[in-house]
């Protein structure tokens, strides 16, 4: 990905939040599979979308994923657990999807006093290379 980073924009109930919140400095796994963008504007219509389907009543979330910078160059440094999917519904979305079981790790959470797409919470991870490296026994996420 560009900057080696990737994007997600969604709703994040505050109970869930706190896992997150928790979680920092930590690893856990996301059971299923995880939809982000290159795009920063792509995943800021997403948590639009989704705050304003539950009429504000949720968080809206910014995930930034990185990634390995040298996996740019270096096929060791690839994240090996993800799919860069360039035909989709959305123009210019360029997914890059994870695949259900992904690891992560949990750098800063930033909360927003007004938490709605324009200014969402902000969970910063990184992005394990391989999961197969990973421990199987990781908590797993309660919302992403």
């Amino acid at each position: 990905p560009p900057k080696s980073e990737t994007y997600r924009g969604a709703i994040l109930p505050e109970r869930h939040l706190q896992f997150y919140i928790r979680m920092t400095g930590h690893k856990y796994r996301v059971p299923g599979f995880l939809a982000t963008s290159f795009s920063e504007d792509v995943a800021d219509e997403f948590a639009m979308r989704a705050w304003q389907s539950v009429e504000g009543k949720d968080p809206a979330v910014r995930y930034v994923i990185r990634v390995h910078p040298e996996g740019a160059t270096r096929k060791v440094r690839r994240c090996q657990h993800v799919s860069l999917i360039r035909k989709s519904n959305k123009p210019k979305e360029e997914e890059f999807l994870f695949v259900p079981y992904s690891t992560f790790k949990v750098l800063k959470v930033t909360t927003s006093p007004t938490p709605n797409y324009l200014t969402p919470n902000v969970v910063e991870l990184e992005s394990s290379i391989d999961n197969m490296i990973e421990p199987e026994d990781l908590p797993l996420a309660p919302w992403y």
